[in-house]
């Protein structure tokens, strides 16, 4: 997997407006398969950038626990692989 994008300018920092228009024209230009999202993270920008890119969002468990199927350590990362395996379908 190569990124192609952060959807946050920096770590904790929300997307502006025109930030985002500039990931829409980059994603444009250079498509991605897929945006992945952390559960704790605010859906709204991933969402809206998924809409007008026409491309998937993935959202990913962040710890044991973080989905139903994210048991134990071994499920948290066979859930991570079947979530991005399932986003390139």
């Amino acid at each position: 997997m190569q990124e192609a994008a952060a959807i946050e300018p920096k770590p904790g920092v929300p997307p502006s407006a025109g930030y985002l228009s500039e990931l829409k024209a980059r994603l444009a230009a250079h498509p991605a398969r897929f945006i992945i999202r952390a559960a704790y993270q605010d859906p709204k920008a991933a969402s809206w950038l998924a809409k007008e890119a026409n491309i998937p969002v993935v959202e990913l468990p962040y710890s044991v626990g973080g989905s139903d199927k994210a048991t134990d350590l071994f499920a948290l990362f066979d859930e991570t692989v079947d979530r991005l395996v399932g986003g390139l379908k």
